[in-house]
């Protein structure tokens, strides 16, 4: 599905920074699990650098496509869609880097217990990222029938980690700990879901460019 016309310079650099926030995404997981499955926080450290690094290249790339369609662009119609979307995914790598900074800067002491379910939502989050790659990527290339599966996928997904969420709240608050570190656990808890929280609004947002477009 041809979204739109005289737009493969745009197209290119969305495609480009949805790559940068992609390296972003791996780096924050392999960071996450050497924290989390190997309590190697030295090696957390050395690969949340490699987030923040790519991540900065995502913001570069961002830029240059907001200045492509202010210099003119044959992109009018369609400006506040890819405005709109470049940005949703760009939050997505900067959550990613806030949960690292919160995991590491503060070292979040978490049981084991808790600790296997955030590796779950972990890993539900990588898949939801997926299929965020997907669906931007049909957009271009079509059929739009396979977006719209993966962002029905980012929907089935987000309820899961909900669901885990829950049940870590219930542990947590339950549980012997020093309310301090309750606080501590469920805020970076918190900020850790706000990834699936914002997929969902762009997997929204990319239904309703799909729904535009066919009007």
């Amino acid at each position: 599905m041809r979204l739109w016309k005289n737009r493969e310079k745009v197209e290119k650099l969305v495609l480009q920074h949805l790559e940068q926030v992609h390296e972003a995404i791996d780096a924050f997981g392999e960071a996450t699990r050497a924290a989390f499955a190997d309590g190697d926080w030295k090696g957390a450290k050395r690969l949340s650098l490699s987030t923040h690094t790519a991540e900065g290249k995502a913001d570069d790339t961002r830029r240059e496509v907001e200045e492509t369609l202010i210099r003119g662009a044959r992109l009018a119609p369609s400006r506040r869609q890819i405005l709109e979307l470049i940005d949703h995914v760009d939050s997505l790598a900067n959550v990613a880097e806030s949960s690292l900074d919160v995991l590491l800067v503060q070292r979040v002491d978490v049981p084991r217990e808790n600790a296997e379910d955030i590796l779950k939502i972990l890993e539900l989050t990588l898949d939801i990222f997926e299929n965020v790659e997907g669906a931007i990527r049909k957009l271009f290339s079509g059929p739009r029938e396979d977006a719209l599966i993966c962002t029905a996928r980012i929907d089935e997904l987000e309820g899961q980690i909900d669901r885990i969420e829950r049940d870590i709240a219930k542990r947590v608050f339950r549980s012997n700990l020093e309310l301090a570190q309750k606080i501590h656990i469920w805020g970076y808890v918190e900020e850790l879901v706000e990834f699936s929280d914002r997929a969902e609004d762009l997997a929204d947002r990319i239904a309703l460019i799909i729904a535009e477009r066919a009007a």
